[in-house]
Order: structure tokens, then sequence, then C-alpha cells
């Protein structure tokens, strides 16, 4: 992968039950990070509280595969928990998008890298 390939964005977020806003607040704080950065977005893929098939995360991963050829692909979530809070989930997850060509960011600790 050539490291100075523009960056393509694919934001995603798991809503917990009632969580619509925060959600939105999130997702607003991985859209300004990406704008900062100067990266493209995608587009955005967010998980309904109900959903435990994680149908949006797969249709994530395959946008990533179908769009990012020739671009860095970056799945950016705002805290590595709204990936999963399950361990093994995490990883198998995570696969998915490596397999698709992509790799993840997490808001929370690249900001907290901004400062070091």
């Amino acid at each position: 992968m050539i490291n100075d390939a523009p960056v393509f964005v694919f934001i995603y977020d798991r809503e917990l039950a009632d969580d619509a806003e925060a959600s939105e607040v999130r997702i607003t704080a991985c859209r300004e990070y990406a704008k900062l950065m100067g990266w493209e977005v995608a587009g955005q893929w967010v998980e309904r509280a109900d959903s435990g098939n994680r149908l949006s995360w797969r249709g994530m991963a395959a946008a990533m595969e179908h769009q990012g050829h020739g671009r860095r692909a970056v799945c950016l979530v705002s805290t590595w928990d709204r990936i999963s809070a399950d361990p093994q989930e995490w990883i198998s997850l995570r696969r998915l998008v490596h397999r698709a060509g992509g790799t993840c960011y997490a808001l929370d600790v690249e900001v907290a890298n901004c400062g070091s």
C-alpha cells in the first residue's frame, strides 16, 4: 500500500438503547477529525441497538473492499468499545476490515497521541 495515497474514511458507530443522540455526537466528532486530517469520508454506518448480527459492520467492510482500491481505507470509530465490548468479537470484526484492505483507528487513541 502506498503511504502517501489519499485516505478514504469509513465511519462506524454502534448505538446502544436510547443512544441515538450520543451516536450523532460521536459521528460528528469522527467527521470533524477526518476533515482536520484531510481525509475523505466515504460514508457512515451505524449499528442499531437491536441488531445483533453486525450487518452494518459487514456492509461497511464490503464497501471498503469495493471502494478502497488504490487508497488507504480507514474505519474510524470514536472509541474502541464502539466496535465491541467482547474481546473475541472485537478481534473478529477488525479482521474483517483488515481482509477488506483497511485498518481501524479510534479517536480516543488518536487524540490522546496528538499531545505526545
